[in-house]
């Protein structure tokens, strides 16, 4: 009896060691990530880059949760500038060695970028959806929402199937706004719905109010939107002081953004919004990511912040399928 539990000692000894031996491999196995991107911290794209940010960094947590590897977020600011943009992108490659990228907010800084990623052939996981950044055969940018272009294609259900007819359009000059216009004309004309003014305006155009006053003269039954945060809201102030209410306002995006409606209060009351992600979406895990969501940040995710949280997705996932367990190499995530 003595030298059996001897015997069952040496075992369970063993049995420690062996343990310790797989933890130390493991510990060794999974070691810290780097993953590049820039943010807009200051310029147009604040608010948005900021919202797809926090939810690219709630993933990053819930991962380490999950007893996958830490991830170190290496974010620089990229000004809303494009230029700039392309600059850091190059450094993040070149010099910070990162090894997994996520794209800029934005199809104008990602169309800055994507020149550097392709040349350096390192996959990027980019939220733009204008269709000019796919469409010139770049083989490592890889976009995870439905094409600008298609944004306004269930509003324009919408307004037929309510026997609206008549049709503005206005555009801030640049890749996102001019294709979701682009797809809205081109949707327009096959669904009887008749185009009162298509109107465009510059990037940083200090007041909207002439081209505002110009739609309102018109009264048509709907108004499409094509516009960032800071436009849009200009707009809508703009809008309620011609006295206009049209039957339908919809913008895209931006609505969707909770600074909206705190800054336009009951004014923002009515405006749709265009909106790749909901909470009560019926997506599997969407209700259990805004409930932990808004306790982590006080505020529910727009769609821009679950544009985040699934860029991460979508990277582990590559990282899981290509059995690299804590070695990246950019040839096998893309």
């Amino acid at each position: 009896m003595i030298m059996f539990l001897k015997r069952m000692n040496l075992l369970m000894l063993a049995v420690i060691l062996a343990s310790a031996t797989v933890a130390m491999t493991q510990a060794q196995d999974v070691r810290t990530i780097r993953l590049g991107l820039t943010q807009s911290q200051t310029g147009e794209f604040k608010a948005l880059s900021g919202e797809f940010v926090d939810g690219l960094k709630f993933w990053a947590a819930d991962l380490v949760d999950r007893g996958g590897n830490p991830i170190d977020l290496v974010i620089y600011d990229d000004e809303s500038n494009p230029a700039r943009a392309a600059e850091l992108y190059e450094r993040l490659i070149t010099q910070d060695k990162v090894d997994l990228l996520v794209g800029p907010f934005s199809s104008t800084l990602v169309e800055a970028v994507a020149p550097v990623v392709e040349k350096h052939q390192f996959p990027m996981v980019v939220e733009a959806t204008a269709p000019l950044v796919f469409s010139k055969g770049y083989k490592n940018v890889f976009g995870i929402y439905t094409p600008a272009e298609y944004n306004m294609s269930s509003v324009l259900d919408m307004a037929v199937d309510n026997g609206l007819s008549s049709l503005a359009i206005a555009y801030q000059k640049s890749e996102f706004p001019e294709a979701v216009a682009a797809g809205t004309r081109r949707a327009a004309s096959g669904k009887g719905l008749s185009i009162v003014m298509d109107e465009s305006y510059a990037i940083g155009a200090p007041r909207l109010d002439g081209i505002v006053r110009a739609i309102a003269e018109r009264q048509p039954d709907i108004i499409v939107l094509g516009a960032y945060l800071d436009d849009s809201i200009a707009f809508v102030k703009a809008l309620k002081a011609t006295g206009y209410a049209p039957k339908m306002l919809a913008i895209s995006g931006a609505p969707a953004v909770e600074e909206f409606g705190q800054i336009l209060g009951t004014d923002a009351d009515g405006v749709i919004a265009t909106t790749q992600w909901m909470r009560d979406g019926r997506i599997p895990g969407s209700f259990d990511y805004g409930y932990r969501y808004r306790q982590q940040y006080g505020r529910y995710p727009s769609y821009n912040s679950a544009g985040g949280y699934a860029a991460g997705q979508i990277l582990e996932a590559a990282a899981r399928l290509g059995k690299l367990r804590g070695v990246t190499d950019p040839r096998e995530i893309r």
